[in-house]
Formats: C-alpha cells, structure tokens, sequence
C-alpha cells in the first residue's frame, strides 16, 4: 500500500511538471515525452543569440528517480564525445547546482518543494550556455573583466563555435529517435550551411572582447 501510495505521488509530479513544460516553455526549448516510459524526457535547447552557441541543437535526456522529487533529476548531454562547456563533459555529465553535482548555496541546490525541470533547462540555457562560458571554470572566475582573461574567453568562444558545428553535424548523422525532433534538426541544418560558410570570417566582429 505505502509503495502504490508513493507511485501515485511519484506520477503525479511528473505531471505536474509536463504541464509546467506546457505552457512555460519558451520558443528556444523543446521537450517531448516518451509514451511507454513516464520516467523519460529529452530536450533540446537551441543556443541563444550573441554566444558561441548560436543556433546550435543541444539534446538533453532527462530521467526521473524513483525517489523524485525528493532528489532532482538526472540529465545526460548528448555531446558526441566533444568539450564544449566548462560544466557539460564528454561524457555526458551535466555540472549544475540545481542538480546536486556542483556544490551552490542552498537557494542554488534542489528545494523540492519549489525546483522543477523547466528551471533546470533554463539555468542549463543561462548559465551553461552563456556568452563568456570559459568563465564558468572556476579557476578563470577572477580573470573576468581584465584584458587576459577577455582575451582567452575570445579564443575560447572561437574554439566552442565551431565545435558548436561539429555537435550539429552529429546530430544529423545520429538523430534522436523522438521523431518530433527530426523536424527542427532540419530547420536547424540551414543554419549550420551557413555557418560553415562563413567560417573564414573573423571571430573579433562576432564577439565583442
């Protein structure tokens, strides 16, 4: 009886939070949910203007332990084996306050009463894939505003930009099985042309240092 009871409250989170998705998603994230496995969700979120990361497709699988939502949820980056972020690993692993694998002041960390899914693709959005993202290692924080260290987020963003490329070229050789993704993979694929070739370009008029 306790088990069926905690699987009701489980499911009923679960949800709670589709419908948060729902209707607070902005036009720069997509979540489809998979229909034999409640515990399931994969997102993608497309790079933001003004960042080394423009208009790039960032897949995310999100899962939900059975112990959610006292424990936040865990998410994968599909990354294709790339470093393109200080937080997200080539393995997949995600580095995020929110999520209990970065340690973070207690309004940082899982509250779950209050955290939920979609403020954890927006911080992944804002605070991961951000203009100046070597400033995320911790080691080049008090770098930020001096000449050097604006020097090297320059010659960071150059290197994350085209390996932003390279993610995109995974994701058409090894698309998602969500099939609603597959459409915005081949929006997105003009966008990639045309960042290919205009990649002779110089960095410095794209990013202000």
């Amino acid at each position: 009886l306790l088990f069926c009871q905690t699987s009701k409250k489980w499911a009923k989170r679960i949800q709670d939070e589709w419908r948060i998705l729902e209707k607070n998603l902005p036009d720069s994230i997509y979540v489809r949910a998979y229909e034999s496995r409640m515990d399931l969700l994969r997102a993608v979120i497309v790079g933001a203007d003004g960042t080394p990361y423009s208009d790039g497709l960032f897949f995310f699988d999100i899962s939900f332990p059975v112990e959610y939502p006292s424990v936040p949820p865990e998410v994968h980056y599909h990354v294709g084996g790339l470093d393109i972020n200080p937080n997200l690993y080539s393995n997949g692993y995600v580095c995020l306050s929110l999520l209990g694998t970065w340690s973070g002041s207690h309004n940082e960390n899982w509250q779950p009463s209050f955290s939920n899914v979609l403020q954890v693709l927006l911080s992944i959005q804002a605070l991961l894939l951000n203009e100046k993202p070597y400033f995320n290692e911790p080691s080049y924080e008090d770098f930020k505003g001096t000449p050097e260290g604006e020097i090297e987020s320059l010659e960071y963003n150059e290197e994350i930009f085209l390996l932003s490329l390279k993610t995109m070229d995974y994701s058409m050789r090894r698309p998602p099985k969500v099939s609603a993704f597959w459409s915005i993979i081949i929006w997105f694929s003009d966008s990639l042309c045309t960042c290919k070739a205009g990649m002779n370009l110089s960095f410095g008029s794209m990013y202000d240092v």
